[in-house]
């Protein structure tokens, strides 16, 4: 089967963009015939990835070779002639382009964007003869898909972000998702939750709403030593010229210089002084240090930005009685200020935390100052790197305060041998309560966001901590077992294209 994707940014860091490449690369291995449209920058990076162009209004551009891997199908990737100016629903990164708001757009920047897509998907399709269309976002994928090429001809995907940080906004974007979102074929969505949420703002979509949970790659994510696959993952590491741009260790003297002066400026011009996009330079020789820990190991993996909650983590692990050492994976514009936070409660600095609390408001840190735990920070570390952290980690912790659709890397951690910790709220709660009714356990997977989220994340943590070390084998063992019978990439891929190519579910 000819199946279009199109996704309107990259390949990696956000949970919708791993759900494109995953569900791409999964139909290309499946025999179909796939057309990617994204603006991913590093397809060299992706050995799915057949060939590479462009595409406008005017045409297709020649399709470059791309180094790929055998399989029976095939993958093009081709890039929307979309300009500098990249619309996000939170600010982040994107190097060679314009960042902006979709709630900061002017109309006339929407609507060039807009049309831009729509002529990139109309153009695209009929150059590949699309049998089926799936169109990511209800804003802006359904309205795109409807504009491109008539109602009942492509499936919108929900995400979650496209709720939270446009529709509900933004009445132009509650417009525009009317617009696009009835005349889809079906409407996915990764949980009941996102789903709801979504029929709420766009009532007449009820009887099209289809839940298609994402996957993990259990080939990818699994259990492994800790000190194993942290020593593999330092050395692949240390081949890496890339993470020469990531963060310099210097800057944390200069976090360190900036706390005492109350320096927020500082904090938020250092976030600009490297590559948020690769490995600090130093994360190989901070893993091998990891690998030597005897005791359990808490952890975080994604973006480092106010929503995600990582505040939350940082003074949960130090308020908790065990006080376990922390690995933090990820990017953001955030990141100087965690760094200054876990400076600040490493030294058990009273007045800095008071600061840090009014300044980033996160719970009241002050409590918890007391010398230590020590917090790993490495940077960002793509898919040839993740599974070894993960499976490093005893207990992963996703504190996100922000609606999640689903909660994908609490899966992929889980799938790694890492009990899963995660917000009680959307979509999450609908994973960990999966998890813990698999376990028999109500409550150990998950904590009470809200109003006290670091408190009950200490407790929590403390919980899960205090098990005795061979019950947390077992629990690991059948969390495990269970995202690899539950959740995976194939079958995702096969219940987007039922819902592409049937009707309606009645």
């Amino acid at each position: 089967m000819r199946v279009l994707l199109w996704h309107g940014w990259l390949l990696e860091g956000s949970g919708s963009n791993v759900y494109t490449a995953r569900v791409a690369e999964v139909l290309r291995a499946e025999g179909h015939d796939v057309l990617l449209l994204c603006q991913e920058g590093h397809p060299e990076r992706y050995r799915w990835i057949d060939g590479i162009g462009t595409v406008d209004a005017d045409g297709v551009s020649d399709v470059v070779p791309n180094a790929a891997d055998a399989a029976s199908g095939r993958c093009v990737l081709l890039r929307p002639a979309i300009g500098r100016l990249l619309p996000v629903f939170v600010l982040d990164e994107y190097p060679g382009f314009e960042v902006k708001r979709f709630v900061d757009l002017t109309d006339g920047e929407l609507a060039a964007y807009l049309d831009a897509n729509v002529a990139a998907v109309r153009t695209a399709a009929a150059w590949h003869g699309s049998d089926a269309v799936i169109t990511g976002h209800a804003i802006p994928g359904g309205v795109i898909g409807v504009r491109a090429l008539g109602p009942g001809r492509y499936v919108t995907k929900i995400h979650g972000s496209d709720l939270e940080y446009a529709i509900r906004l933004d009445d132009r974007y509650l417009a525009l998702s009317r617009e696009g979102l009835p005349p889809a074929r079906a409407v996915t969505g990764s949980s009941d939750d996102v789903l709801r949420r979504c029929v709420e703002l766009v009532p007449e979509i009820a009887p099209r709403v289809r839940t298609v949970s994402p996957g993990v790659d259990v080939n990818v994510f699994h259990p492994r030593d800790r000190r194993e696959a942290l020593l593999e993952t330092a050395a692949r590491l240390d081949g890496d010229p890339s993470t020469a741009r990531g963060r310099p260790s210097t800057l944390d003297g200069e976090v360190e210089r900036a706390l005492p002066r109350r320096d927020a400026r500082a904090l938020d011009d250092l976030a600009a002084a490297y590559d948020q996009e690769v490995p600090d330079p130093d994360a190989a020789g901070r893993l091998r240090a990891l690998a030597g820990s005897e005791g359990p190991i808490v952890g975080y993996f994604g973006k480092l930005i106010p929503q995600k909650g990582v505040a939350d983590l940082l003074v949960a692990a130090a308020a908790s009685s065990l006080r376990p050492p922390a690995l933090v994976v990820g990017f953001g514009k955030h990141r100087e200020w965690l760094q200054a936070l876990a400076a600040a409660l490493g030294a058990g600095d009273a007045d800095a935390l008071t600061w840090l609390t009014e300044a980033i408001g996160v719970e009241n840190a002050a409590p918890a100052a007391r010398a230590g735990p020590r917090v790993t920070f490495i940077g960002r570390l793509d898919h040839r790197y993740a599974p070894g952290a993960l499976a490093a980690m005893d207990v992963l912790v996703v504190p996100s305060i922000l609606h999640e659709a689903f909660g994908m890397v609490a899966a992929e951690g889980a799938a790694a041998g890492a009990l899963p910790l995660v917000a009680r709220h959307s979509g999450l709660a609908e994973v960990a309560g999966a998890l813990e009714g698999e376990v028999g356990r109500p409550g150990l997977f998950s904590f009470a966001p809200g109003e006290g989220a670091a408190r009950n994340l200490a407790e929590a943590l403390d919980r899960s901590l205090s098990l005795p070390a061979a019950e947390r084998r077992d629990l690991s063992h059948a969390v495990t077992s269970f995202v690899a019978r539950t959740w995976s990439w194939g079958a995702t891929a096969r219940r987007l294209l039922e819902a592409a190519t049937s009707g309606p579910p009645t």
